[in-house]
Parts: C-alpha cells; sequence; structure tokens
C-alpha cells in the first residue's frame, strides 16, 4: 500500500488486490457488505493520518477510485466542506464505482461514523529470528501509558513487537520508538496491526512485553 498526500483536502492510496485479500476483501464483498467498506475507509484515513499528515477534522469524506490495467485499485480521499460538495445524480458504469458511491452516501447520511478522533499512538517492530529479539536496557521500565505486546509468526521466522500509547503520551512514544529502531526494524501499522498478528501468529507476550524481553537479556 502506497499513501500520497495531494493537497490539505485530498490524499491518494494506490492498494494492489493482493492487499485487499489480506484483508480478506474482494470488490464484490464491499460492494453488499457496508460495514466492510466502512472498516477499510477508516484504515485508509487512519494511515493517511499516520503517514502524510491527513487530517479530516470531523469533516466527511468522499472517495473515488480506479482500476489500473495491473490489478491495482487507486483510491482517492477527498473532504468535503461542506454536503452540497457531495455528487448527485452520479450514475456509475462498474461495481468498483457503484461501491464507492454507497462509500459517499454513507458517509454523508451517518456523519458521525466518520468523526476521526486524535490516533492513538502505534507502531510494530519486526525481529529476523529469535537470536536479534533485544530491546535496549535503559527500557526496562517504561513510563505509564505505554503498551507492548509481542507475536511470533512461524511462517515467516518473524518476532513482531507491536507498541502503543495514550494521546498524551507521543514524546515518550516517539523516544522509545527512536531507540527500538536500533534493534528491530519498524514495519506499517494500523490499529488493526494487532488484531492481525494475533490471529495469524503466536502471542508470546500479551503485555509488558518490552519489560519481560528486557529482563531475559
Amino acid at each position: 500500500m502506497k499513501i500520497e498526500r495531494i493537497n490539505d483536502n485530498q490524499f491518494r492510496c494506490i492498494m494492489s488486490m493482493g492487499e485487499l485479500l489480506q484483508r480478506r476483501l474482494t470488490i464484490k464483498k464491499l460492494s453488499s457488505s457496508p460495514p466492510e467498506a466502512t472498516r477499510l475507509v477508516r484504515e485508509l484515513i487512519e494511515r493517511s493520518s499516520h503517514e502524510v499528515g491527513f487530517v479530516p477534522n470531523e469533516l466527511p469524506v468522499m472517495v473515488e477510485a480506479t482500476q489500473t490495467a495491473e490489478g491495482e485499485v487507486i483510491f482517492t480521499v477527498t473532504k468535503i466542506n461542506s454536503p452540497e460538495e457531495l455528487p448527485g445524480g452520479m450514475q456509475p458504469p462498474t461495481d468498483l464505482l457503484r461501491m464507492l458511491h454507497s462509500f459517499a452516501h454513507a458517509i454523508k447520511t451517518q456523519q458521525e461514523e466518520y468523526k476521526i478522533r486524535q490516533p492513538k499512538p502505534l507502531a510494530v517492530f519486526a525481529f529476523y529470528g529469535k537470536d536479534n529479539l533485544r530491546v535496549p536496557p535503559r527500557l526496562k521500565k517504561l513510563p505509564a501509558g505505554i503498551q507492548s505486546s509481542l507475536y511470533y509468526l512461524k511462517e515467516q521466522g518473524i518476532y513482531y513487537l507491536i507498541v502503543s500509547a495514550s494521546p498524551k503520551q507521543w514524546e515518550s512514544f516517539n523516544q522509545i520508538c527512536l531507540l527500538l529502531a536500533e534493534y528491530g526494524h519498524r514495519v506499517p501499522s494500523t490499529t488493526a496491526s494487532q488484531a492481525y498478528y494475533a490471529e495469524q501468529g503466536e502471542c508470546i507476550y500479551a503485555t509488558h512485553a518490552i519489560e519481560q524481553m528486557g529482563a531475559e537479556a
């Protein structure tokens, strides 16, 4: 997935069909399941907030898309400053465009569902093999409000450390991430990351993973 900010009111997300399938989504499923469409839109907006600083400021958004010959889907998300800016009477020619038009309609009529709260700091670090599973010694004791968990994906042979914090802990969270980046590789993440690793992998430490890893060092 690649996210590009176009301007203050728009960002573009390029997603492969494989990435949709990883989320157990298809165009047909999105067309027939408003909750699935809502979940995807939320993921795109939350990820754009982390990666390119796009903030809807509680405004509704409109989602448009095109499908390329290579099979990629390009989503363009636009903040709607007033309901009159939403297109009326549009007749989409394809299932994909019909699905995206339903996004716009749902956002217009259920604006409360799309209010963006202050994002919760979250990061994921990959450690390739048990021998590389280490954390900085100075992280043996973390500030209150910083949580961490550790999962192992056997097929990949990779450990994933998930670090999160309360919105008030941005400064401490960023400092911890800078230290962890010396030991692990930071990988893209969303608010759904923990659920994904919990489903796909083995939970090593559900809580206080950094502290327990430090105690074992």
